[in-house]
């Protein structure tokens, strides 16, 4: 191999067993979120106003306007509009992505690692598993434009951090990495955490001798700069969404759990997070209750969680000396998890997939600071062949194992239904995998199959408002209004702050001619900011259908005390069943 060739290798060899890995994927249509954010979104019918990306939710407004994510709804917009609406061309921008994250993964671990060993750390990060989720699936981009953002990033900071003499970062690297900064953070809001990877990489991996406090006056202008960009993003978010958190997982709303039941929940979910980092054997495209635990209160099953999480913590600390490149993976793996965790903010999510994949990559740093000492003792105790191919054959299995693994399960995303189905399979205790199946087949016009997934959702936890609502509104659309308000009213009473359903329970009560209830309901949707002609509608129906009701009511009444009157003076029996009537006080 000529000596070209060898410098080009690494990043020839992980970007094909990256597309290797995820080549599948380019087939797949618009799944999930992908039809929402993308396929029906009306911004990104052309390139007309491209610009008012950086003035709009990244959800349509339709679905809840969450989210400011304008670099990738600009992506979005210009795949979806050049290429006509077709998903091939979103996915294959995610391969493309995917492929050149996993070659800034190799420059940036090398700085820390020898070339095998980052070679090996940024193969394992390429044929992840965990990451199909990220890149099958369209929405998947953003993870994949942070990653494409951040890696190189830290990648320069540690390049000028260790090579110069004097530890002082360039003034083109702090431009660079500024401007990298803004397309993180623009690209998703989890970009914001990229100053603090660089502090993990002061305490652990830059070994410079001078006091943290001296590097820190030092590095003063640099992180004001980023401080700076951090405030611009901030403050564009604000103006478009009026908010700086996240919308909440909606059961969580639900339920009114406390901060401290949140952080619950979340150490329960740390083993989860550990096993599909390091073992992803089941992969499902929902997390949800029960089968991740809400808490409510302290539990036993928060003790696993407990004790891993200190251990890990532990671990970072105590090795920060004597294995900093360890240490460096696992601060960087909880740094790039943490806007998501559940630990500092409420988010939408309990656990997603697509959330995990820069943590994997401080997850494989991690796997490559121990692989160094562990090659070494190998190789004082095996080295002679054939002994010492040992572990390049493991490697290559462990390696084939994750492609094979990630292509096969790329073929899940292909479409809603295959995708709804195989996630009943993948994780059958979960409320969500039967909600969005049920709701899938109602769509598809299955409706005794959609109901049937919705009671098994139902079952499994019935805390969710959307869940319930959207039942009523199937019931309520196919004219099954007197199965629709008890799954109105449920909703209403879960959280009486729900933004719908009050409308159509006035319209249900209506047709099953409670109209007096009907027009109690159209207040309180009125009260609550709903439609206002169509709330006046229902007000002003129910109140002439309970006129017109007492109308008829008095009109048969007098029918029948007419019959009776003159069965009686023409010397005839009253009927049993007005008899009874009269003795119940049925007419006057």
């Amino acid at each position: 191999m000529n000596t070209d060739l060898r410098r080009r290798f690494p990043a020839i060899s992980l970007a094909l067993l990256a597309i290797a890995s995820s080549a599948a994927g380019i087939l797949n249509g618009f799944t999930y979120d992908d039809r929402p954010v993308i396929r029906y979104n009306p911004f990104m019918q052309n390139l007309h106003e491209w610009w008012r990306a950086f003035a709009r939710s990244y959800w349509p407004p339709d679905w809840g306007g969450d989210g400011y994510r304008p670099l990738t709804s600009l992506a979005f917009n210009l795949e979806f509009a050049l290429s006509g609406g077709n998903p091939a061309i979103v996915h294959g921008a995610n391969i493309a992505l995917y492929a050149l994250a996993a070659v800034l993964a190799f420059y940036m671990v090398r700085r820390v690692l020898p070339d095998w060993c980052a070679w090996v750390v940024a193969a394992l990060f390429a044929v992840h598993p965990v990451h199909v989720e990220a890149v099958a699936n369209g929405v998947g981009q953003s993870e994949l434009l942070v990653a494409v953002f951040m890696i190189p990033a830290v990648a320069l900071y540690l390049r000028d951090r260790l090579r110069n003499e004097d530890g002082v970062l360039a003034p083109r690297t702090i431009a660079a990495i500024t401007l990298l900064y803004a397309g993180a953070c623009f690209s998703k809001e989890h970009g914001i955490v990229l100053p603090a990877l660089f502090v993990a990489a002061e305490l652990t991996v830059i070994g410079d001798a001078a006091s943290f406090r001296d590097r820190a006056r030092r590095l003063r202008p640099f992180y004001l700069g980023l401080l700076a960009t951090a405030v611009v993003f901030l403050a564009a978010r604000w103006r478009v969404q009026g908010i700086v958190g996240f919308q909440a997982f909606q059961p969580f709303a639900s339920l009114r759990i406390s901060s401290t039941d949140r952080i619950l929940t979340a150490i329960s979910v740390v083993p989860e997070w550990l096993r599909l980092l390091y073992w992803p054997a089941r992969l499902s495209s929902e997390y949800s209750p029960p089968d991740i635990e809400i808490a409510q209160g302290l539990s036993v099953s928060q003790l696993p969680g407990l004790v891993l999480l200190i251990a890990i913590l532990t671990a970072g600390v105590l090795l920060r000396r004597k294995q900093p490149v360890v240490a460096f993976g696992i601060a960087f793996s909880a740094i790039t998890l943490l806007p998501s965790s559940n630990f500092l903010v409420t988010t939408g999510i309990l656990l997603a997939e697509r959330t995990l994949f820069l943590p994997s990559l401080g997850a494989m740093i991690a796997l490559g600071g121990l692989l160094v000492p562990a090659m070494a003792v190998w190789r004082a105790r095996f080295g002679r062949p054939p002994t010492a191919l040992v572990p390049q054959l493991l490697c290559g299995v462990i390696l084939l194992t994750g492609a094979v693994r990630s292509e096969l399960r790329s073929t899940v995303w292909h479409d809603n239904d295959t995708l709804f189905r195989n996630a009943i399979v993948d994780a059958p205790l979960s409320y969500r995998t039967h909600y969005m199946y049920g709701s899938w087949l109602f769509q598809n016009r299955h409706i005794v199959a959609g109901e049937a997934e919705y009671k098994i959702a139902l079952k499994l936890f019935p805390y969710d408002p959307y869940m319930t609502f959207n039942l009523g509104e199937r019931y309520r659309e196919f004219g099954m209004c007197k199965h629709a308000i008890p799954q109105y009213q449920w909703t209403l009473g879960l959280d009486p702050k729900f933004p719908l359903g009050r409308t159509e329970l006035a319209e249900c009560f209506y047709q099953v001619g409670q109209y007096d209830a009907s027009k109690v309901a159209a207040m309180d949707a009125l009260r609550a900011g709903g439609p206002v002609r169509i709330t006046h509608r229902f007000i002003m129906l129910s109140d002439s259908a309970k006129a017109a009701a007492h109308s008829a009511a008095k009109k048969i009444d007098t029918a029948g005390v007419g019959a009776v009157t003159r069965t009686l003076t023409s010397g005839g029996k009253v009927p049993e069943t007005l008899q009874k009537a009269a003795e119940k006080g049925g007419f006057p």
